[in-house]
C-alpha cells in the first residue's frame, strides 16, 4: 500500500489538510513540538481503520478538531497499481461513516459502512489496525521489543490462523463436553427409569408357560365337566334299559324253563308211546290221551314226536334270546363303567396353583357380618364328594349298580366342584393376562428405553470420538504453531542481523531472540552478547527500529500485497547526528518492498547525504497545511 495523497478537514490540528506525495523514496516532516508532525501519522491512521494510536476509540469523536462539530478526511492509495479512494467522516455525536472506491469512480463505491469497509480494507491491504501499529507505523513514544503473544506478532508470525484454529476447536470441545455431560447424565437418568422397571431376566416366559398351563388345565376340567354330564345322561339312561332288559331276562328264562319242561314231558311221552308201547305206563298215557284228547288215535303219536321237536327248537331260540339279553345287559353295564371311568379321571387330576379363595370368612366373622354382606355365592367353594364316597359311589357304578339319584347327586357335585375350579382357573388367566400385558408394556418399555440407551451411547461414543479427533489436532496444531514461531524467530533474527549494521556502522551484527521475542546483542568489542540495558539508550532504539523494520518486512512478506509504505513518527530520540546519519542512509536501502518511508523529527541534521523526494514543513500556529507533490 502506498499513499498518493491526503484530503482532510478539521481533523485534529488542521482544519485543511491536503498533500500529495511521491510514491517512492523517503517523506520527511519537521517541525517545533506542537506543530502538527503527528498529527498527520494519526490523520493516516484514522482515515484506514476510523481510530488513531493516541485517542481510545471510545473518545474517538475527539479526533474532530477542537471548536468544530465534525470532520472528513479522504485518502487516495494504490495497491498493485489500482488506486483507491478512501473518505471517513465523523461528528461530534459519534456518528461514523466511511466509504471505499476505486479511484475516479466514487459513485460506486466497493463499500459502505464503517464495518463493510473495514473487511474490504482488510481483504485489499492483508492487515488491520493491530498489525499496521506493531509494524508499519511507529507511533510517537517509546520503542520497545513488541508483545510476543500481541495478535499483530502472532498474524506475521504466520500462527494466528492456526491459533483462531485451535481456539475453534478449544470451543468446540468445551462445548461437547458439555452436551457430553449432558448425555451421561441423560443416560444415567434413563438408565434409573430402566433400573426401576424391576425387568427380571426370564419372567415373562414363566408368565406365557403358565398361562398355557393353566389353559391346558382348563380345557381338561372342562372336558371332565362335559363328559360327566354326557356319561352321567347315557348312565341314567342306561339304567333303565338295563331294568328293562333284566325283567325280560327274567321272563324268557321262565318260558325257557316251562318249554324244556314241555320238551321233556313231550320228547320222552314220544319215546314211550314209541318205543316202549307194551308197557304198563305206555297204556296208561294212551287212556289219558284217548280221555282228553278228542279223536286221539295211535297215527297222533307222531304229531307228539313233532311237538317235542318244536318245543326243542323254541327252548333253543328262547335260549339265544336270553343270551342276546345277557349281552345287552352286559354292554349297559361297561357303558354304565365309562361313567366311572370320567370320575376316576375327574379324581385323578392335577389342578395346581389355584388361587386361595379371597372373600371367604369364618363361622365367628359370618355372625359378625350384617345380613347382604359377601353374599357373592362364586365366592364360596362348593363341596367336593370325598374319597370314601368316591370309592362306594365308583365301585356300584362299575356294575352299574348304583342308583341313578345316587350317581346324579355325586357327579353333580364333582362336576359344580370342577366348574368351581374352573372358574378359579378362568380367574387366574385373566389375572395372568393382565400380568403379561403389563409385562410386555413394561417390556416394550425397556427396550424403548434400551433404544434410547443405545442412542445415547452412540451419541455418547461420537462426541468422546469428536473431542479426541479434536484434541490431536490441538497436539498439531500446537506443533505447528511451535515451528512456525521458531521459524518466525530465525527468520526476524535473520532480517535484524541484516538490518543493524547498517544502523550500528557495523559495531552490532548478531542477535539473540527467545521466544518471548526478548533480545541480546552480540558486542564486536566484547565478543559477548549483552542484554539491552547493557547498552546506550540510542543503541537500543537503533536495535529496536531495525527489530520495527524486520517485522515489517516478515509481516509484508506473510499477508501483504505489493509495495508498503512506513511511518516513522519520531523515531530517532536520543541519536546523535552521526547515528542519524546512518539511520536515514540505512532507510533509503529498505529493499523494494517499503519502498515509501515517512520519517517524522523535530529537525534533520546537515549533510545527510541523502534525498528527500518529499519534504513537509509543519509550523506550530498554523493550522492548514498544504503539500503539492
Amino acid at each position: 500500500m502506498i499513499i498518493n495523497k491526503i484530503r482532510a478537514r478539521n481533523v485534529l490540528k488542521y482544519a485543511e489538510l491536503s498533500i500529495d506525495l511521491a510514491e517512492r523514496g523517503l517523506i520527511a516532516i519537521s517541525g517545533r513540538n506542537e506543530s502538527g508532525k503527528s498529527s498527520i501519522g494519526e490523520t493516516v491512521c484514522f482515515a484506514l481503520f476510523g481510530r488513531t494510536f493516541s485517542i481510545p476509540p471510545d473518545e474517538i469523536e475527539k479526533v474532530v478538531r477542537w471548536g468544530e462539530n465534525h470532520c472528513s478526511v479522504t485518502l487516495e492509495f494504490s495497491v498493485e497499481d489500482q488506486r483507491y479512494e478512501l473518505a471517513r467522516f465523523l461528528d461530534r455525536d459519534g456518528m461514523h461513516s466511511a466509504k471505499l472506491a476505486l479511484s475516479g469512480n466514487i459513485e460506486n463505491p466497493i463499500a459502505r459502512g464503517v464495518g463493510a469497509v473495514a473487511d474490504a480494507l482488510f481483504a485489499i491491504l492483508g492487515f488491520e489496525y493491530e498489525e499496521f501499529v506493531e509494524s508499519f507505523y511507529l507511533a510517537q513514544r517509546e520503542i520497545t521489543t513488541p508483545h510476543p503473544h500481541s495478535q499483530a506478532i502472532k498474524i506475521m508470525a504466520g500462527v494466528a490462523p492456526l491459533e483462531q484454529v485451535a481456539h475453534s476447536l478449544q470451543d468446540e470441545i468445551a462445548e461437547r463436553e458439555d452436551l457430553l455431560g449432558e448425555i451421561r447424565a441423560e443416560w444415567e437418568s434413563v438408565d434409573q427409569d430402566v433400573q426401576a422397571l424391576g425387568i427380571q431376566d426370564g419372567r415373562m416366559p414363566r408368565l406365557e408357560d403358565e398361562r398355557h398351563h393353566t389353559s391346558v388345565q382348563i380345557e381338561q376340567v372342562n372336558a371332565l365337566v362335559d363328559e360327566i354330564n354326557v356319561e352321567l345322561d347315557r348312565y341314567a339312561a342306561n339304567a333303565t334299559q338295563i331294568e328293562r332288559a333284566r325283567s325280560a331276562s327274567g321272563r324268557v328264562g321262565f318260558l325257557r324253563f316251562l318249554v324244556l319242561l314241555l320238551a321233556l314231558a313231550s320228547g320222552g311221552l314220544w319215546a314211550l308211546l314209541t318205543y316202549a308201547g307194551h308197557l304198563p305206563q305206555a297204556e296208561l298215557a294212551r287212556e289219558l290221551l284217548a280221555r282228553h284228547v278228542p279223536q286221539w288215535n295211535d297215527q297222533k303219536v307222531l304229531w307228539i314226536g313233532y311237538l317235542a321237536a318244536g318245543l326243542g327248537v323254541l327252548f333253543l331260540l328262547l335260549w339265544i334270546r336270553k343270551a342276546g339279553i345277557r349281552r345287552r345287559i352286559a354292554e349297559l353295564t361297561a357303558q354304565g363303567a365309562q361313567l366311572a371311568g370320567v370320575l376316576a379321571q375327574a379324581r385323578a387330576i392335577d389342578i395346581e396353583d389355584i388361587p386361595e379363595e379371597e372373600g371367604l370368612a369364618t363361622e365367628s366373622d359370618m355372625d359378625d357380618e350384617t345380613p347382604g354382606e359377601h353374599e357373592d355365592p362364586s365366592m364360596h367353594a362348593p363341596a367336593r364328594p370325598d374319597d370314601a364316597e368316591y370309592q362306594a359311589v365308583h365301585g356300584q357304578l362299575d356294575g352299574a349298580r348304583s342308583p341313578v339319584r345316587v350317581a346324579q347327586d355325586y357327579c353333580e357335585r364333582e362336576a359344580a366342584w370342577l366348574t368351581y375350579v374352573g372358574d378359579r382357573l378362568n380367574a387366574q388367566i385373566a389375572e395372568l393376562d393382565i400380568e403379561i400385558d403389563d409385562e410386555e408394556s413394561r417390556l416394550q418399555e425397556a427396550l424403548n428405553l434400551s433404544e434410547v440407551l443405545n442412542g445415547l451411547t452412540d451419541k455418547r461414543e461420537d462426541i468422546e470420538e469428536r473431542i479426541a479427533c479434536r484434541q490431536r489436532g490441538l497436539e498439531l496444531l500446537h506443533g505447528a504453531i511451535l515451528h512456525l514461531s521458531n521459524t518466525f524467530n530465525r527468520d526476524v533474527k535473520e532480517l535484524v542481523g541484516r538490518l543493524l549494521p547498517l544502523f550500528t556502522d557495523g559495531r552490532y551484527e548478531h542477535l539473540q531472540i527467545d521466544e518471548g521475542l526478548n533480545v541480546r546483542v552480540f558486542s564486536s568489542e566484547k565478543r559477548d552478547f549483552m542484554d539491552l540495558d547493557e547498552v546506550s539508550s540510542g543503541t537500543q532504539r537503533q536495535i529496536m527500529l531495525a527489530l520495527r523494520l524486520a517485522l515489517s518486512k516478515k509481516l509484508l512478506g506473510r499477508t501483504v500485497k505489493g509495495r508498503q509504505f512506513a511511518f516513522l513518527d519520531e523515531p530517532f530520540a536520543f541519536f546523535d547526528d552521526e547515528r542519524t546519519r546512518r539511520a536515514l542512509y540505512a532507510l533509503t536501502d529498505l529493499g523494494d518492498d517499503i519502498s515509501q518511508v515517512w520519517i517524522v523529527a523535530q529537525d534533520f541534521p546537515q549533510n545527510c547525504q541523502v534525498k528527500f523526494d518529499t519534504k513537509i514543513f509543519c509550523e506550530r500556529g498554523s493550522n492548514t497545511l498544504t503539500v503539492a507533490g
